[in-house]
């Protein structure tokens, strides 16, 4: 007998990414202002700017392994970031749990060693020529691993709060 009403457990309030709630009128900017909104928006311009610069240094940094593990590192990040902005802007249902937090949390983690590591391979590997392009990976890397290491903070924050 079917009577139109799902199954399962209801899904408690407040348990959304970051306990947003359902969309309201007006929610979406809500959600923009968000700190962890935010920090993901950051990182996603600084994945970007990170792995098309040491792209775009020349043949000789992109062959080394440090070079392909930053471009990996940023490539990686940035679909990510455009996964986790994706979530905290139209908010599925099935990922307002504990699950989506453990993994939010242990995603961020692991990304946090990966742009700490890249970047002190690429800082550790040196410059010849024409270092401007590499320089800013360099920088850009570590503002990613800032704000991955924020991000991973009020992701852990919001996991205690569940």
């Amino acid at each position: 007998m079917e009577t139109g009403q799902p199954t399962g457990a209801p899904i408690p309030s407040g348990t959304a990414p970051y306990s947003v709630p359902a969309y309201s009128s007006g929610s979406l900017v809500d959600v923009l202002k968000r700190p962890p909104t935010i920090l993901r928006i950051l990182e996603w311009f600084f994945a970007v700017i990170s792995f098309s610069t040491i792209a775009s240094y020349g043949k000789g940094a992109t062959r080394t392994s440090e070079g392909g593990f930053m471009i990996f590192t940023g490539v990686v990040a940035w679909l990510l970031t455009m996964v986790f902005l994706a979530v905290y802007i139209l908010r599925p249902p099935q990922l307002s749990g504990r699950v989506w937090a453990y993994f939010e949390v242990a995603v961020s983690a692991i990304w946090v060693v990966f742009w700490f590591a890249a970047s002190i391979a690429v800082a550790a590997f040196g410059c010849i020529f024409d270092c401007s392009n590499f320089n800013a990976s360099i920088t850009f890397g570590f503002f990613s691993f800032a704000a991955w290491a924020a991000s991973t903070w009020f992701a852990y924050m919001e996991l205690r709060n569940l």
